[in-house]
């Protein structure tokens, strides 16, 4: 997949977002898998351009990665493909009309994978940009895994909500996230000035920009320095504001670690993973000393991450054979948000170009979670995972889409629960 706008091999050659992404469903050439290997680097995979379809398909090849293999034996999922949805329309924001699913899904938004499931049976899915037994890295959909597990951990006692989360991220113990307590990094309300923001992706003097240099860079030790250096926001409590930042993920991967006295992919494993009958391995990318970057990294293939996403849902018991997420449980994550905190921030902006409409709170590393129940988790480059436990209902999509294009795959899946729930 070049980054220039040749086709020195026609019909081989994927380059810059010109390609129909259909192409990525063939191996390249040698020389130009070399060459996408070549020109690797953080600015160029994250531009979403033709290497970043490549790269978000093979990422193992570019960066050190942990591998869990399935420990039983697959639990198949059912088709009951339903007709209806591939013309299914929804009303955007501003009283117009979206394109039909179909039309949006094989259009040229670069969409990857999209499945859907109701009831437990596959009621939709599409692969324009992918096979279905390709890996694709989640991006911060990857969130909800370390949310889940936090709060499984507070469930066994061996969290607190309200302690300082750096009791468990103990290489943060003196720093400004002493502060900082479990609950809220939970819910992204640090009251540190380490937000996502595009002024700040802008900038690459800002902290968030050098964090993630840190984080895939060379020395061991350089992110979590760099995490002791955060500054509060003067004026701004923890707890006021959900400020969106993968920075704050990265310490609940520590402080899970630490509690857990496991390495996060093994502390995954242990509790969800070896349970769901996984058709294929898990991975996720690891830092340069070693540690999971859970807060983005994780990669499977899109059934694999649909049967994650249904042990929220009633019929968790077609992927496992005990509940990975009680009810109790399950009430927990949904409501440990602030809706105070989520009025107003960044985030609450997208929501309603995302679904048409708002949410009600972000919670436990989830982006948006709806007075019904439902909660979606975003990913850069238009990743997405939706559960809608009250409808029976779950999906997640795959894509290499650039970020400055509207994303209106979420969407589909909200109108799609509420078409088969019959409202």
């Amino acid at each position: 997949m070049s980054q220039d706008n040749t086709n020195s091999r026609e019909g081989f050659d994927i380059t810059e977002r010109t390609t129909p992404i259909s192409k990525a469903k063939e191996p390249l050439p040698l020389d130009e898998a070399r060459a996408i290997r070549e020109r690797f680097s953080v600015p160029n995979w994250q531009s979403a351009g033709d290497d970043g379809v490549y790269i978000n398909l093979h990422f193992p090849s570019f960066h050190p990665t942990d591998v869990v293999m399935p420990t039983h034996a697959p639990r198949a999922l059912e088709r009951n493909i339903h007709p209806d949805l591939p013309n299914m329309t929804y009303s955007h924001a501003d009283g117009s009309q979206s394109d039909t699913l179909d039309g949006y899904v094989n259009g040229d938004n670069r969409t990857q994978a999209v499945m859907m499931a109701h009831k437990g049976k596959v009621v939709y899915e599409a692969y324009p940009g992918m096979n279905p037994t390709d890996y694709h890295i989640w991006m911060s959909t990857s969130k909800t895994v370390v949310g889940t597990l936090c709060m499984m951990l507070v469930r066994d006692g061996l969290m607190d909500l309200e302690a300082p989360v750096t009791k468990y991220a103990t290489q943060l113990a003196g720093s400004p996230w002493d502060n900082v307590s479990l609950r809220n990094a939970l819910n992204m309300s640090s009251g540190l000035d380490i937000e996502e923001t595009t002024e700040a992706f802008l900038d690459p003097t800002s902290w968030i920009e050098q964090f993630f240099a840190s984080l895939f860079g060379d020395n061991d030790n350089d992110w979590i320095q760099i995490l002791r250096d955060a500054k509060p926001i003067e004026g701004e409590k923890p707890g006021d504001l959900f400020r969106y930042s993968t920075a704050i993920t990265q310490v609940l991967v520590l402080a899970s670690e630490t509690a857990s006295n496991l390495k996060f992919a093994d502390l995954f494993n242990q509790r969800i993973w070896s349970k769901i009958g996984a058709y294929a391995p898990f991975m996720v990318g690891l830092a340069a000393d070693g540690t999971a970057v859970g807060g983005g990294m994780n990669m499977t293939t899109p059934e694999d991450m649909l049967r994650y996403a249904m042990i929220y849902t009633p019929s968790w018991n077609v992927v496992s054979e005990e509940p990975v997420i009680d009810d109790e449980l399950l009430k927990n994550i949904q409501t440990l948000g602030d809706p105070a905190a989520y009025k107003g921030c960044i985030e609450e902006q997208y929501h309603p170009q995302w679904f048409g409409e708002g949410g009600e709170r972000n919670s436990a590393q989830w982006d948006c979670v709806f007075a019904d129940g439902a909660m979606f988790k975003h990913g850069n480059m238009h990743q997405g995972i939706y559960v809608d436990p009250a409808r029976d209902f779950c999906a997640m999509t795959f894509s290499t889409t650039p970020n400055d294009r509207p994303d209106y795959t979420p969407g589909y899946l909200r109108a799609a629960a509420k078409l088969l729930a019959g409202g």
